[in-house]
């Protein structure tokens, strides 16, 4: 056996192991037959596994086995459907909320004057509220102790250290800090109120959006639509001048046509003066300045120093920036024909598009052509000022926190960070709850100032919100990547298109890619699985279209949506996504949870960088032991500092009054169903453990590490009540996630 580091101690036999005895040695190697005949129970010394209750257990089936089973005539009541024991737990029970009226006014309780006044809906009787509020927790606010204040005041389950006798809130001034200076990404009131107003701004979108077919509408139909563009565009430039109100008119639907028909999958880099009045030719005369210009940003202004004019002696419509009016464009301009649609009637005099710099040189021209699955192609890609350089996400030889629902909130990235992780990432986040202003979805983006490099997950089914949502989000919060779920295998998600839905809508998949990398300054990443079908990998398919339409990197899991985690992630097929993915960086993730398996992914894979999701759950310090190559036997009390530092951390993120309390209760315990998988590296027979093999019934060093090994929510809230006190008596608790571990 390896050696190991750590505080735990050599193994020894527990001294609560004496139950044992009474099963003779005779029974102890049969059970201990069974035990080895499972193909995924994981190794575990003998003198630590609990014969006396699998003997039990054994006996208890046993017993049951020599019933006489009830025929289907002599039941009277109807088959009962088998309980899946993995899943969702979809039928959990909710938190309940107290009504405003009977909880404290927040302003009040930290001493501050209501804005409010008698019109709040929260009570500003504190007297009354302090003789029911709940007895405290312990002595000592950690967000007292932290920053010289309580944020929650009066309300304090841990009010002892900061409430005076006559209610007031103790502040420290001699180290008071700011709460809200440690985290970015704050969903201030005002993008809030505009964005459920619909009324935020997204420029660049707009401008990308215009160049999608509509729905409903074939190849023919849309490549009659780019030469109508084309068509009255020119016919504009060359018709008389007319009335202010119809060069208005013409201005407007030549704008949104040609918009829609001649931009590159992204932002166009022009800026685009439609319909101007005929000059006459070689009067030296300029065009007056009329009619609006579409900025880099996408949005109707004047044009004071853009103009579209015909060259007089070809048939070329020229985009131009000028500082003044138009100046006149030599005449040795090449024209490029526009494809007209099939069947359509060919224009006479077709109308290239060129863009002039200020020194009358050509910067980039192109020609409208129906690309794929509708989209429009066009060599306008870089703007007059030139192309936009992207930032860059160096993954090469770093380990990575994968976005995990639910557990992977801020606390818990705060504990891997601790441990060092390279790279974190936030939760999944739905696209349509954050363009609607949901303060809930808005939390989950939130940053810690430990998080040196920091991203966001993204769940989408369509390009309008996905590219708007990346435009709102790369351009108001701090931000080093944005990242594309195309891995959730939730029904409720597949099913509505997103996740690994994408997977069968690949034209809606690359108009997603295509639209939000246009918009973004920070660098795009997607996520996905080897396929929807177990059997059927496609990733590798689409791995290389991904960099072609603008990702930066492409993580893949080495599972399909079918499989979701019953079977061992496959590596081998992961390393032909790394070999495709060349040479652009490539990660891989699935089944990583000790440092053998990070390093052997490292070297056979191909993978630049490595994620990790479950084994992060079961056991965070497993980015130490991959950087310090080394087996941890972390010991059970170092494990329960562990639980009380995210405890903690969970009192500052979601409050320490009672609300917070349990909410940071709820999410130890999603933590917990996770964590207790974890077995201690004294008690393993081979190391490393694999992440998909479970434990036999086995006893712990001491009682603290069997209790943490239990796979009972009734123990897993045990040891809330060590770190958050008693449970309400109106508690009810069950794990988001089911687990697949024994019972």
């Amino acid at each position: 056996m390896e050696e190991t580091e750590g505080h735990g101690g050599a193994a020894t036999a527990p001294a609560v192991s004496s139950d044992a005895v009474a099963v003779s040695d005779e029974k102890r190697r049969q059970l201990l037959e069974k035990i080895r005949s499972r193909a995924s129970s994981a190794p575990i010394k003998d003198e630590f596994i609990d014969f006396q209750r699998f003997n039990q257990l054994y006996g208890d089936q046993n017993n049951r086995e020599g019933k006489p089973t009830a025929t289907k005539e002599d039941s009277q009541e109807p088959p009962q459907k088998r309980q899946k024991k993995s899943g969702q737990n979809k039928k959990r029970p909710r938190p309940k909320r107290d009504p405003p009226h009977t909880r404290l006014c927040l302003n009040v309780s930290m001493g501050k004057v209501c804005v409010y006044g008698d019109k709040c809906k929260f009570s500003h009787e504190v007297a009354d509220l302090m003789k029911k509020k709940l007895p405290d927790i312990g002595p000592k606010c950690y967000n007292f102790d932290t920053f010289g204040r309580c944020p929650f005041g009066l309300m304090c389950r841990y009010g002892a250290s900061h409430i005076g006798p006559d209610f007031e809130n103790v502040v420290d001034e001699s180290r008071l800090v700011d709460p809200a200076s440690l985290t970015h990404n704050q969903l201030t009131l005002e993008l809030k109120r505009s964005l459920r107003k619909k009324s935020a701004p997204f420029p660049k979108s707009e401008v990308y959006l215009q160049t999608l077919p509509r729905k409903g509408r074939g190849k023919k139909k849309e490549a009659h639509d780019t030469l109508v563009a084309n068509t009255l565009l020119s016919d504009c430039v060359k018709s008389k001048p007319c009335s202010e109100k119809g060069l208005d008119n013409s201005i407007s639907k030549t704008t949104e046509s040609f918009i829609r028909s001649n931009s590159e999958g992204g932002v166009p880099s022009a800026d685009v003066t439609t319909a101007q009045p005929e000059v006459p030719q070689g009067s030296g005369k300029t065009s007056p300045e009329v009619g609006s210009s579409v900025s880099d940003e996408g949005i109707l202004q004047d044009s004071s120093n853009v103009s579209v004019i015909q060259n007089g002696g070809s048939d070329s419509i020229v985009v131009s920036r000028t500082p003044s009016a138009v100046r006149s464009i030599p005449e040795t301009s090449e024209a490029i024909p526009i494809i007209p649609a099939e069947g359509a009637e060919t224009v006479k005099t077709p109308s290239p598009i060129k863009l002039i710099g200020e020194d009358q040189s050509v910067v980039s021209s192109g020609i409208v052509d129906p690309g794929a699955n509708g989209l429009m192609d066009m060599s306008l890609s870089e703007t007059v000022n030139g192309p936009r350089e992207k930032k860059s996400l160096d993954v090469d030889g770093k380990l990575l926190l994968a976005p995990l629902t639910t557990v992977g909130n801020l606390p818990f990235r705060r504990i891997c960070k601790r441990y060092g992780a390279d790279i974190t990432c936030g939760e999944m986040a739905m696209c349509t709850n954050l363009l609607m202003g949901q303060a809930c979805e808005w939390a989950l983006l939130r940053r810690h100032h430990t998080e040196d490099v920091f991203g966001v997950q993204l769940c989408g089914a369509f390009p309008d919100t996905m590219t708007k949502c990346a435009e709102l989000l790369s351009s108001r919060l701090e931000l080093d990547f944005i990242d594309i779920n195309v891995g959730c295998p939730i029904d409720l998600v597949y099913h509505k298109g997103a996740g690994t839905g994408l997977m069968n809508r690949m034209p809606k998949f690359e108009q997603i890619v295509r639209g939000m990398s246009s918009v973004m300054d920070i660098p795009l990443s997607v996520k996905l699985r080897t396929g929807v079908l177990e059997n059927k990998n496609m990733a590798h398919t689409v791995i290389p279209k991904l960099y072609d339409w603008g990702a930066s990197v492409v993580t893949v899991h080495g599972r399909s949506r079918e499989a979701r985690y019953t079977r061992s992630a496959d590596w081998g097929y992961l390393k032909a996504c790394a070999q495709v993915a060349q040479p652009h960086p490539f990660i891989g993730n699935g089944d990583i949870l000790s440092f053998e398996d990070a390093n052997d992914h490292f070297q056979n894979s191909g993978s630049a960088g490595l994620m990790i999701a479950r084994g992060a759950l079961i056991k965070p310090w497993i980015f130490t032991e991959i950087k310090e190559q080394r087996h941890w036997d972390i010991s059970s009390g170092e494990r329960l500092d562990l639980l009380r530092d995210f405890s903690n951390y969970g009192l500052e993120h979601w409050g320490s009054d009672s609300q917070g309390v349990e909410k940071t209760r709820r999410f130890l315990l999603e933590w917990l169903s996770f964590l207790h998988r974890y077995i201690p590296v004294g008690l393993l027979e081979r190391l490393p453990q694999r992440i998909n093999e479970r434990p036999p019934y086995y006893i712990g060093r001491n009682d603290l590490e069997t209790m943490m090994a239990s796979a009972n929510c009734e123990d897993w809230v045990k040891i809330s009540e060590m770190l958050l006190g008693p449970i309400p008596d109106d508690f009810i608790f069950l794990p988001k996630h089911k687990a697949n571990s024994y019972k």
